[in-house]
């Protein structure tokens, strides 16, 4: 948040869309990433593969269980190296978006910034449809209904903007005024209102 702060601070806009991975975890295909581990260079590949695969599930409905099914989509969640894992295999998403992509495990967002609110959201309409094809391309599905836009800056110039509506296709992205990341919640003019009626609520 400190480069968005900076941008804020000498009286630029900066819009940003927070992505929403749906189970991003538990979506990762096995091969794909094997194959980003090698061209990383990372020399432990084979075990990789050997800690993720020969896993199996089965499903129980009705008392009635299924034959065991080979796992080959998913990464250990709440563990140290999913979270790891998970940004290897987003490692090469900013090479589809122009923009700056901010990456932390499945937490994810597109910031781009500038002068005029209307083209901010014009050209992250343009690099979100861009980002969701890479997704797509990579077996990874973006929940468009939890996705969320804001545009961040100096509390004068956000009460002179009338609209700021980022779209993915023709499904508009919900734009909101706080913005959960990293487990914070951001104000758009960056006042920090809403941690501390976080901090109340909890007391």
């Amino acid at each position: 948040m400190d480069h968005i702060r900076m941008l804020v601070s000498k009286g630029k806009y900066v819009g940003m869309v927070s992505l929403d991975l749906q189970k991003a975890f538990d979506t990762v295909d096995h091969e794909i990433l094997c194959k980003k581990l090698e061209r990383m260079g990372i020399d432990f590949t084979e075990w990789f593969k050997s800690y993720l695969g020969g896993r199996q599930q089965v499903v129980v409905a009705n008392e009635m269980t299924s034959e065991p099914g080979i796992v080959s989509y998913w990464v250990p969640q709440g563990s140290i190296l999913g979270p790891l894992l998970f940004l290897c295999y987003v490692n090469d998403m900013p090479i589809s978006v122009k923009c700056k992509p901010l990456l932390y495990a499945d937490d994810s967002t597109l910031i781009v910034s500038g002068s005029d609110p209307q083209a901010i959201a014009s050209l992250l309409s343009k690099e979100l449809e861009s980002c969701r094809k890479w997704l797509m391309d990579n077996k990874l599905s973006l929940h468009l209904g939890k996705t969320e836009s804001i545009l961040f800056g100096p509390k004068k110039k956000l009460n002179k903007v009338e609209s700021f509506e980022v779209k993915c296709g023709n499904e508009t992205i919900k734009h909101v005024k706080s913005v959960k990341y990293l487990d914070l919640q951001i104000d758009n003019d960056l006042s920090g209102k809403s941690i501390v009626n976080e901090i109340i609520k909890k007391a």
